[in-house]
């Protein structure tokens, strides 16, 4: 997207732009707060979510870089409707949302890569709903696995950073089920569990339990 920018625009955009280094766990946006800017992950990797009841949190996405992430409350009240948290050692680029505003403004190219940013934001959101409104549990883990190896890591083999708990948050089910269905399909020869990675050995079986749901 930045790569559409003039040499005034992109002077525009690094006003009072700045990079936090975040450590693991710790927070680097807060659901409710208000929101001054939109953030890129330079380094890392971190998760976005929304804190629901009962300490409940539904995992919306995986972010690494050069992921761009400002959401609806930047064009609506100005509040956080997630949190985002650092799965790792995380190097986050701070951008004045008013300057970014300033620029949407001003280069058409760049607005529409930005409008296509978000409307593939929504469709896989859209999906998202539909997996864990339609498809059972066997299903939902299918749907994360490929999401996690293919999407996220582009291996076969979704690494440690990913919890047991991420994954039931990713799916909306207890960390228990998870568990269980995690060792199904490894009692499958799906997968292989091997202390907190796991190595998809059947993309086949995993995509049909998918589209099964």
């Amino acid at each position: 997207m930045f790569q559409t920018l003039t040499e005034d625009e992109l002077k525009i955009v690094n006003t009072d732009r700045y990079s936090v280094r975040f450590h693991e766990g710790e927070i680097i946006l807060k659901q409710g707060t208000q929101t001054n800017n939109f953030i890129s992950i330079i380094e890392g990797f971190a998760k976005k979510y929304i804190e629901g009841y009962n300490n409940r949190n539904l995992i919306l996405d995986f972010e690494k870089p050069w992921s761009l992430i400002g959401g609806p409350g930047v064009h609506l009240d100005g509040k956080l409707r997630y949190s985002v948290v650092a799965v790792q050692e995380t190097l986050v680029c701070f951008l004045d949302t008013e300057n970014f505003m300033k620029v949407l403004a001003l280069n058409s190219t760049f607005s529409g890569m930005y409008i296509q940013l978000c409307s593939g934001n929504y469709s896989r959101s859209l999906e998202r709903m539909v997996s864990l409104s339609h498809k059972q549990m066997h299903g939902r883990i299918a749907d994360a696995l490929i999401y996690l190896s293919e999407e996220i890591y582009e291996s076969n083999i979704i690494g440690k950073d990913i919890s047991r708990q991420d994954i039931a948050d990713y799916t909306s089910l207890s960390k228990d089920s998870a568990i269980r269905i995690l060792k199904e399909f490894e009692r499958d020869s799906i997968i292989v569990l091997e202390g907190r990675t796991i190595e998809i050995l059947d993309y086949t079986r995993l995509h049909a339990i998918s589209r099964k749901g």
